[in-house]
């Protein structure tokens, strides 16, 4: 072979191996670049998915102080050691106002039950005889009505009449409710309890049509703007398929669930 010859392979050689050498260069310059950029995505997937991460714990937290808040709100505090304080005062108070009308003679007025220990006397039996675990106190929970239970619709919660007296009760002519509870007290003093559940609503026709004297039923005079009255004793002859008493018996008894 021509010095001229292999002096042109030589040149041939060098040339093809810079080329390698460029497009290696080249290669691996490329493949820099899209692992920098993958590495780049990566990082702001990890980026958008910590901050995605810190949003969603955020948005727990508040959803854990909300839930504790509303728990709080909704606590019914009426505890039992606490109806039995409230009904020992009244009951020690009646006692000691019966004895100064027995010897002084003075017209003195007997004070009917507070609403707080009827509606929470009914409360607990409800609880511990109805199995409803869920009834509280709507004034405890900042509510309106007598009584609260996730069984009811808010706008018709249960309602609560208690008596210690042949006399009637009365009812407001736009009263709501999903079903309504009377509370016999007419044997308190000497420790004996009935309560009676009305299995009607204010809706129901059997509630409409009860008759509050000869001439009228309950919604006529609901119709007249009128409070109703009427005593226990006149209701249930007319309602007693709908009736059930869920507890007859003494005071401390009302706190012995049954379930």
């Amino acid at each position: 072979m021509s010095l001229m010859k292999k002096s042109q392979k030589v040149m041939i050689s060098t040339v093809q191996t810079r080329a390698m050498i460029i497009a290696d260069k080249q290669v691996k310059k490329e493949a820099d670049k899209k692992a920098k950029e993958l590495e780049k995505e990566k990082k702001a997937q990890e980026k958008f998915a910590e901050k995605e991460k810190k949003k969603q714990e955020t948005l727990m937290k508040k959803l854990k102080i909300a839930e504790e808040a509303k728990a709080k709100r909704e606590e019914d505090k009426y505890t039992p050691d606490i109806l039995r304080v409230r009904y020992t005062m009244y009951r020690d108070m009646h006692i000691a106002t019966a004895k100064i009308i027995e010897t002084t003679g003075l017209p003195i007025r007997h004070q009917n039950p507070p609403e707080d220990i009827s509606e929470n006397i009914a409360k607990f039996i409800i609880q511990n005889f109805q199995n409803d675990s869920s009834c509280k106190w709507a004034k405890a929970i900042g509510k309106k009505g007598d009584l609260s239970s996730e069984k009811y619709s808010a706008s018709q919660p249960p309602e609560v009449k208690s008596f210690t007296s042949d006399g009637p009760s009365s009812f407001g002519p736009k009263k709501k409710f999903g079903g309504i509870y009377f509370l016999d007290m007419r044997n308190w003093l000497t420790d004996s309890f009935i309560l009676w559940y009305v299995n009607l609503t204010d809706e129901s026709p059997a509630w409409k049509n009860l008759k509050m004297n000869k001439k009228q039923t309950n919604q006529e005079q609901c119709d007249e703007m009128r409070r109703p009255h009427i005593s226990w004793d006149k209701i249930y002859p007319q309602v007693s398929e709908h009736c059930e008493k869920v507890y007859e018996g003494t005071f401390e008894g009302i706190f012995k669930t049954t379930f």
